[in-house]
């Protein structure tokens, strides 16, 4: 039997997915940990997220308010139709089960069907404004929680505790530290880099300009103290590298950034220790460090003899216990996103991925070098948001390279929210569909 609290919070969102569907979008987006929130249905495990995606999916195509012309036509169509395709086939092939059809519906199905809701429903500027907003509480939530864990030690497992008890590493409502930096990491850059424009649409209109800019440096400090918590190293190298770069292309503040950077390699020229540092971290040669790379080697000899269709999908753990070389433990992933997507979905999901990211790339690109024939004060809106999403995509790609950005149910719709977000910027930019 289902819960009552699932049973109810099912049928409220129905009637807001009925009644207000941009809600219904912002809702999910705000919820994204949800998916901890897990229970049966009809004997098939579901997650509370999952259950919203799929309730306004069919209300909206019940409504009649999906945009079949916005998703076929949509310039990311294609690659979406033949991840799914080969998602499907990678489900069929695994010798996971029924394990790798679950991983197919969370990681594929359910986000996908959401970024195509995203394209149908959001029609407005200041509809994409208050998804950030979502974004921005559900970070401050998350950190709020793990800032409260931190002195409380509720919920943080016995291997994420110092000998004297304390916590050492905060994990958030996840169960492990690193949730934190891949989940709360791109919601800082994109924070940064709307930090000081000033919307004239904002969705929270009714506060002023000032409260709102405060707001969001409260995302920022509270996310990066999170990460900082939670000692994600490689979360927090990436969004300094992004963060960096997105200082250094606003002219105000390029002459800091390059101060910042000079600043950086005099103490790395002058600092013994600190250049130890740099160069343990760099090369991955302390403990976390050399877990990954003993990690790495044994899945290339897995892909290297199994390169068309990796290690199956949702099948990583079981697959590389036959060139399991020891010392580290069995994890379910390869924590690099180019083997991550290897293992999981085969050399031609991989290659679907990489084209994906290839069009995300130029389409924002194009975006940022397109003319817009006037504007005032400050750049427009979609060319902020075009940089913003690269550098997004930038600091995933980093920390991807030494975790899992993807493959958990909260991240993959995290990673078709930023999809739909780029070809929703284009479509609504001043300069009309043609660019898209």
């Amino acid at each position: 039997m289902l819960p009552l609290f699932i049973i109810l919070g099912g049928l409220i969102y129905a009637l807001i997915a009925w009644k207000k569907p941009t809600l219904a979008i912002y809702l999910i987006i705000l919820l994204l940990p949800s998916y901890l929130l897990r229970f049966k249905l009809f004997n098939i495990p579901m997650t509370f997220l999952e259950l919203m995606i799929l309730l306004l999916w069919f209300i909206s195509l019940f409504t009649g308010r999906l945009s079949y012309r916005k998703i076929y036509q949509d310039y990311f169509f294609l690659p979406a139709i033949i991840i799914l395709v080969i998602a499907t086939i990678a489900a069929f092939l695994s010798p996971a089960g029924v394990k790798a059809w679950g991983a197919w519906k969370a990681y594929f199905v359910e986000p996908i069907l959401f970024y195509w809701l995203m394209l149908s429903l959001i029609k407005s500027k200041r509809n994409l404004e208050a998804i950030f907003w979502a974004l921005g509480f559900s970070a401050i939530i998350i950190s709020l929680f793990a800032l409260w864990q931190k002195f409380s030690g509720y919920g943080v497992p016995a291997g994420f505790l110092n000998q004297a008890g304390g916590v050492d590493r905060v994990v958030g409502f996840f169960g492990y530290p690193n949730a934190l930096g891949l989940f709360l990491g791109p919601i800082i850059v994109l924070y940064v880099g709307f930090l000081n424009y000033n919307s004239t649409i904002s969705p929270l209109f009714i506060l002023s300009s000032k409260f709102r800019f405060l707001l969001k440096l409260l995302v920022i400090i509270l996310s990066f103290l999170t990460l900082f918590l939670a000692k994600s190293e490689g979360a927090m190298l990436a969004t300094i590298i992004a963060t960096w770069l997105l200082l250094f292309t606003a002219k105000k503040t390029r002459v800091f950034a390059l101060f910042l950077f000079v600043m950086v390699i005099i103490l790395i020229i002058y600092m013994p220790n600190l250049r130890e540092f740099f160069y343990i971290k760099l090369f991955l040669l302390d403990a976390s460090g050399g877990v990954r790379r003993l990690l790495w080697k044994d899945s290339w000899q897995l892909l290297k003899n199994q390169w068309m269709w990796g290690g199956g999908l949702a099948y990583f753990q079981e697959a590389i216990k036959v060139y399991y070389s020891g010392n580290y433990p069995l994890v379910p992933y390869p924590h690099n996103f180019v083997f991550n997507f290897w293992s999981e979905l085969g050399i031609l999901g991989l290659l679907a991925f990489i084209w994906l990211g290839g069009k995300f790339v130029y389409l924002n690109i194009k975006n940022i070098f397109k003319i817009i024939s006037s504007y005032s004060h400050q750049l427009p809106f979609d060319k902020i948001l075009s940089f913003v999403l690269l550098l997004i995509f930038l600091e995933m790609i980093i920390h991807g390279l030494v975790d899992v950005p993807y493959f958990k149910n909260d991240l993959s719709v995290l990673f078709w929210v930023i999809i739909a977000t780029a070809s929703l910027n284009c479509l609504l930019s001043e300069e009309s569909k043609e660019r898209c």
